[in-house]
């Protein structure tokens, strides 16, 4: 475990490399920060669970021991209430029209789940290692991040009541799932992975690949049954990832 976990830290120390030069790149062309993504969340979640990555570009597993990687970003960009332009995470003004007056950082960053992969290979599927990153202020001179990772048992009643509901509608077999909300607590997240991530070091924080003891299910997510929450889905159309990162 020992080793696997200085694997861990190496990795994010080399991915993440110099953070504030990063940053300030990002914020002169007011480039959305996404310091992670998809592609090294796979490689994050090899070296966590000791296999490989397959390179499948989405027509097959994520790693060689059939785990499923899902990366979202808080990072995300601001709206201008003036121009209307997009004012990337760290800056606190518009770069085109200068003006301070901006929309609150938004939320909305999802996984995104198909219902038919997982009805159709939950037998075979060996969970769905989910990642967030987060500033820890929603704050443009915010400069510590937490970096978390759960796994979510493939055949979880609620997440496949979930899929089985949006399989079945006429709309989309998309799931998006959002960090943090009902349908993540409700799914029974085991938290395998906490980091801080600072412009200095990376602090692990928690690490422990045997954990199965799902996070607490706040009050608020844990008053209607599964069967209402179902019966109250619109289950709308694909989603995808948001236009505004």
């Amino acid at each position: 475990m020992k080793d696997t976990l200085n694997d861990v830290k190496e990795l994010l120390k080399y991915r993440l490399g110099n953070i504030s030069k990063d940053i300030e790149l990002h914020k002169k062309y007011n480039a959305s920060f996404d310091p992670l993504g998809d592609s090294f969340t796979e490689m994050l979640h090899a070296a966590m669970y000791g296999t490989r990555c397959t390179g499948s570009a989405g027509s097959g597993w994520d790693t060689l021991d059939k785990g499923e990687s899902k990366f979202s970003n808080r990072l995300q960009s601001r709206k201008c209430k003036s121009c209307d332009s997009k004012v990337m995470f760290f800056l606190n003004e518009c770069a085109d029209c200068g003006s301070s007056n901006l929309s609150k950082y938004p939320k909305d960053s999802r996984w995104g789940i198909s219902s038919k992969s997982h009805l159709e290979y939950i037998e075979k599927l060996n969970g769905y290692r989910i990642t967030l990153l987060e500033p820890e202020s929603f704050d443009p001179d915010c400069r510590k991040f937490i970096l978390r990772s759960w796994v979510i048992d493939a055949k979880n009643e609620y997440l496949t009541a979930y899929a089985t509901y949006q399989y079945n509608s006429e709309k989309s077999n998309h799931i998006n799932f959002t960090p943090l909300k009902q349908d993540f607590f409700r799914s029974s997240p085991c938290l395998h992975l906490k980091a801080t991530i600072t412009v200095d070091d990376v602090i692990i924080d928690y690490f422990d690949l045997t954990n199965t003891t799902p996070e607490i299910v706040p009050e608020k997510f844990n008053i209607k049954s599964m069967e209402e929450i179902m019966e109250g889905k619109t289950f709308g159309k694909e989603r995808g990832k948001p236009k505004r990162k």
